[in-house]
């Protein structure tokens, strides 16, 4: 995604190739910070939709905002994603996120993190799903090259399962978690980088109650006004709600040019 910096304005179309109906309670927050951006407030818009007719009928429609404010040891992170779809005249995904982030710098290698977070995912059965944590983060070693992160947090979660025909219909759930991450990056070429990601987030009072997000992202920048990025993630959860599968798979490909 191009940032739009004061001053100027940009635009991302978001091109999807392919998804799953995906429904990922994990979001890689940390794949959205622009560790290179200047001092200030900076912004960036994905648009992105499917529309098929004939055999197959589907419509798509998505889009994310992400506001970064910056300063010498202070970021903050705003997120608001929304993803709608249709298939033969039925919705087959609806679903909505909001995530605020701040990080303070304690060190050149160790920050502090504090979040939030609201999620809407019919598709998933979940009414609403809130979480609040905190924790450190630790730049393992960062190069022109290569970087690698580590964090971790302690954060609570509630959910509230949608009243349906399901058995566990309008349960309601308040658990502490961990959440820890790992993200990679390595430079492949001038052009090319290479992003991984991956979340662990175990329940505290029962830690076979698993979450995990595996992302893989290829971010190519063929002139300095367009940026392509192809990403793919798997998402895992122990104990979904019924009837939602624990496994989750997505393919896209996003365009983002600076106008």
């Amino acid at each position: 995604m191009k940032q739009l910096k004061t001053g100027g304005w940009g635009l991302v179309l978001g091109v999807l190739l392919h998804a799953s109906a995906a429904s990922a309670q994990i979001v890689n927050v940390q794949a959205l910070f622009d560790e290179k951006a200047e001092l200030g407030p900076a912004a960036s818009i994905e648009l992105g939709g499917d529309w098929r007719t004939g055999s197959t009928r589907l419509f798509t429609v998505r889009g994310s905002l992400v506001g970064q404010l910056r300063s010498e040891r202070n970021v903050w992170l705003g997120i608001i994603r929304g993803e709608y779809s249709f298939a033969s005249g039925e919705r087959i995904v609806s679903q909505v996120l909001e995530h605020v982030r701040y990080r303070r710098k304690l060190s050149d290698s160790v920050s502090g993190e504090v979040f939030a977070q609201h999620e809407y995912n019919e598709f998933r059965r979940l009414q609403f799903r809130a979480l609040l944590g905190a924790g450190p983060r630790v730049v393992l070693f960062n190069e022109d090259a290569t970087g690698l992160t580590f964090g971790v947090a302690l954060m609570v979660e509630h959910e509230r399962l949608r009243k349906d025909g399901e058995a566990d219909a309008g349960d309601r759930y308040t658990d502490p978690r961990v959440s820890s991450y790992l993200l990679g990056r390595l430079k492949l070429m001038e052009n090319i980088q290479l992003v991984e990601t991956v979340y662990f987030q175990p329940r505290v009072t029962r830690p076979s109650d698993l979450r995990v997000l595996n992302e893989t992202l290829f971010a190519v920048t063929p002139n300095p006004r367009v940026t392509v990025g192809i990403g793919f993630n798997l998402t895992y959860d122990s104990a979904p709600p019924a009837t939602v599968p624990p496994l989750d798979t997505q393919l896209r490909t996003t365009v983002g040019v600076k106008l």
